[in-house]
C-alpha cells in the first residue's frame, strides 16, 4: 500500500476517531420549551453536558430541528468542559430571557411546545445527539417547566427517562439550567470511557502508517 493510500486510511480513521470519541461525551441533558415565566421568543433554552473526560469545542457545530438550522459561530470556541455543562438559548438577557446565564444565543432555531426535534450535528455533519418529544405521548408535555434527562448512562432518546423538573429556579419556572438534574435523580458522576474499537483500528493504522513513513524507528 503506497503512502498516500496509508494517509487517506488513516485521516478516515482519525476523523471516525473524533466523531466516536465526541458522540460518547455530549449529550442533551435538559429541554425549555415551554416556559411560562416568559415567552417562548426569550425562554426557550437547552443544555448540554459532556459525559466524556475531556472538553469539547462546538464553535462551528449545527444545532436543528426538521425546519430549522442554526450553525454555532462563537467568534472562538466554544467549549464544554469535561463533566461540565452549556446553557444554549434564544434571548441572551437574564432580565428577559427569565433569569438564565446563557453560554451561547442563537437564531433561527424554535422549540415546539408539544412534538419537535434537536439535534446536534459535529463539524463534519456527524449526529452527535438526537431527541425527539411527542406531545406527551412518552415524553414529559409540561408548561413552566424543563423535561429533565434522569440518567446520563440511559439512551436519550428514550421518552421514559425524561421527567418534569422539580426545582423552582426563578419566576416561579421549574429548571436545573447549568447543573445536574439531582432534583429528578440524576447522577452526573462519570467515568472515562472504554476504548472503541475504532479508537483501536485507528491507532492501529497511525501506528502502521508512522513505522512506513519513517516516523517511527
Amino acid at each position: 500500500m503506497n503512502t498516500k493510500v496509508f494517509q487517506l486510511v488513516v485521516l478516515v480513521s482519525l476523523s471516525l476517531l473524533i466523531n466516536s470519541t465526541a458522540k460518547a461525551g455530549l449529550i442533551i441533558n435538559e429541554i425549555m420549551q415551554n416556559p411560562s415565566a416568559v415567552s417562548d421568543t426569550n425562554g426557550e433554552w437547552f443544555e448540554l453536558f459532556n459525559t466524556g473526560s475531556e472538553a469539547i469545542d462546538i464553535n462551528g457545530w449545527t444545532i436543528k430541528d426538521n425546519v430549522s438550522t442554526h450553525v454555532i459561530d462563537n467568534g472562538g470556541p466554544l467549549s464544554i468542559a469535561a463533566g461540565g455543562f452549556l446553557l444554549l438559548g434564544r434571548n441572551f438577557d437574564p432580565a428577559f430571557n427569565g433569569g438564565l446565564t446563557l453560554d451561547y444565543q442563537y437564531a433561527g432555531l424554535y422549540l415546539a411546545n408539544a412534538s419537535d426535534e434537536l439535534i446536534i450535528l459535529d463539524l463534519f455533519g456527524n449526529e452527535i445527539d438526537k431527541v425527539v418529544w411527542d406531545d406527551g405521548a412518552t415524553f414529559p408535555d409540561p408548561t413552566g417547566k424543563s423535561m429533565a434527562l434522569s440518567s446520563i448512562s440511559g439512551d436519550n432518546s428514550d421518552g421514559s427517562l425524561w421527567k418534569e423538573s422539580k426545582n423552582l429556579f426563578a419566576n416561579n419556572d421549574f429548571a436545573t439550567p447549568g447543573s445536574c438534574n439531582t432534583d429528578i435523580g440524576q447522577n452526573c458522576s462519570t467515568q472515562v470511557p472504554e476504548p472503541t474499537s475504532i479508537a483501536i483500528l485507528s491507532l492501529a493504522l497511525l501506528s502502521i502508517f508512522s513505522r512506513k513513513t519513517g516516523l517511527l524507528k
